[in-house]
């Protein structure tokens, strides 16, 4: 220990100043750990996270309810009539611009490391960097005059999204006992904010394919409020305070010399030592292989407006009418995917959802396709079969996540959360390949869709049940190894 310590020089300018940043940190730290917080401050905070939510909703589903309209737009084909040569024409853009998705997907890696911080500098600053830029995002689409634009902005958002400050805020201040049911509730109203998209598709689309960009304008403003909400009601989780005032506690020598010693190096906070972490624990690391496979299908899940007006020839307003059910039926089941989590645990949860994904996603496409019933009738199917599989899709996704926060320490939880979504882009890399591929060589977009969406999602559920045990129960603050 000697030996480590005469590592250290205390006089150097860059210890100086993580001194002085610490010292100064320790202070609001005991000043927030020596005023209570007011009973009505956890409702306040769920609403505050209720708000995130509502703009990450609508963010991660509003390109996927309109891809149609600027494909043809970006990629001229609004002259064209329907038939071979079209389908061709639009397979072929659409795999062109899945490729043009890497560069946002390659922008979002970033993230993790961003994210990383929150375990040194609090949730809190995250939490309205997350909004804001989210904020900026979607108004940088609506203001978006050509493709390139178009596609800097979807930059921006995906950078943002891959935060989800919102669910760690909650996993860390809702009860243990009550954790699920309380993030599944918030995530069901959430969802339920997916009804603005069909809403804005009618409203100020007016369903005209040209009008595309103006479901972006009022989510935009909306963030920009919601940012300034974050910013001024918003207190930073309990669990960060006390965990990291109880850290900062510890001599700064003690803590230096700990970390140097290669036995702790593994467990401080940072992407390099949260990937060491996570590949060191067999559980952790299952899971992450686990979530790798199910992210494969991640970006087929969200073929569902292309399939329905390229593949199947529903106009805009009918693919309007159909996404009305999306939201009421992801609410309905993200509030029964908490009940069921804190009953008969997480590990169940999935393997359910994950099933009805499958199920869901076949019935999606067979409705889509069977047209004996009536297009009314197939319509409000489709609709209802696309919350279905889409809401199991995400609550499976969630619920893995989750489960990977109940297996570590809180000192180091965004680290490892940030190295999970760092890691994950593996499967979501191979999903992308595919989704540029696929479209030039299959002529329908639910072939594809359908082949990659049901293998992933049964490999994975599969493995889990396998090879992952419960978390149900577990109380973050007891959490050590």
């Amino acid at each position: 220990m000697a030996n480590n310590a005469a590592l250290i020089d205390m006089n150097s300018k860059k210890v100086k100043r993580e001194l002085l940043f610490e010292e100064r940190q320790k202070k609001v730290l005991k000043k927030t750990l020596d005023t209570p917080k007011r009973k009505s401050y956890f409702i306040l905070i769920i609403l505050l996270i209720l708000l995130v939510d509502i703009i990450d909703n609508f963010t991660t589903n509003a390109p996927g309810n309109i891809t149609s309209c600027f494909i043809r737009e970006f990629y001229n084909l609004k002259q064209m009539i329907p038939g071979l040569e079209y389908d061709t024409a639009y397979n072929k853009a659409l795999g062109s611009h899945n490729g043009l998705l890497m560069i946002t997907y390659a922008f979002g890696l970033i993230t993790p490391f961003y994210k990383a911080l929150g375990d040194k500098y609090g949730r809190k600053p995250l939490f309205v960097a997350s909004t804001l830029g989210m904020a900026f995002g979607l108004l940088t689409i609506f203001l978006s005059t050509n493709y390139v634009l178009f596609i800097i902005g979807t930059c921006i958002t995906t950078f943002f999204l891959g935060h989800d400050i919102q669910i760690l805020y909650i996993l860390e201040e809702a009860p243990a006992k009550h954790r699920a049911k309380v993030y599944s509730a918030v995530k069901a109203l959430g969802g339920l904010s997916s009804l603005t998209i069909p809403l804005l598709r009618d409203v100020v689309m007016q369903n005209n394919e040209d009008l595309w960009r103006n479901i972006y304008l009022y989510p935009g403003i909306c963030a920009i409020i919601i940012t300034i909400l974050v910013l001024l009601f918003a207190k930073e989780t309990d669990v960060f305070v006390k965990e990291r005032y109880d850290y900062l506690q510890i001599p700064y020598i003690e803590r230096k010399e700990a970390e140097i010693n290669a036995k702790e190096n593994a467990k401080k906070s940072g992407i390099g030592p949260a990937i060491k972490y996570i590949f060191s624990h067999k559980e952790l690391k299952a899971l992450l292989i686990i979530k790798c496979v199910f992210d494969i299908a991640i970006l087929v899940v969200q073929n569902f407006e292309s399939i329905m007006s390229k593949d199947f020839g529903f106009t805009t307003a009918e693919v309007t009418q159909a996404e009305w059910w999306f939201p009421v039926f992801y609410c309905i089941i993200v509030l029964i995917s908490g009940v069921l989590a804190d009953k008969i645990g997480r590990k169940k949860t999935i393997l359910i959802f994950g099933s009805i994904v499958v199920i869901a996603f076949s019935l999606f496409i067979y409705f889509n396709s069977y047209k004996v019933l009536g297009k009314e009738l197939n319509t409000t199917l489709c609709g209802i079969m696309y919350g279905l599989y889409l809401g199991s899709y995400w609550i499976g996704r969630d619920y893995m996540e989750i489960m990977a926060t109940e297996k570590v320490p809180t000192e180091i939880r965004s680290s490892i959360i940030g190295a999970f979504a760092l890691l994950v882009y593996t499967g979501m890399a191979i999903g992308c390949v595919l989704n540029i591929v696929c479209p030039f060589i299959i002529n329908k977009v639910w072939i594809y869709s359908l082949a990659i969406t049901v293998p992933s999602v049964l490999i994975s559920i599969i493995l889990l049940a396998v090879k992952v045990k419960e978390t149900k129960g577990v109380d973050y603050n007891t959490i050590t190894e």
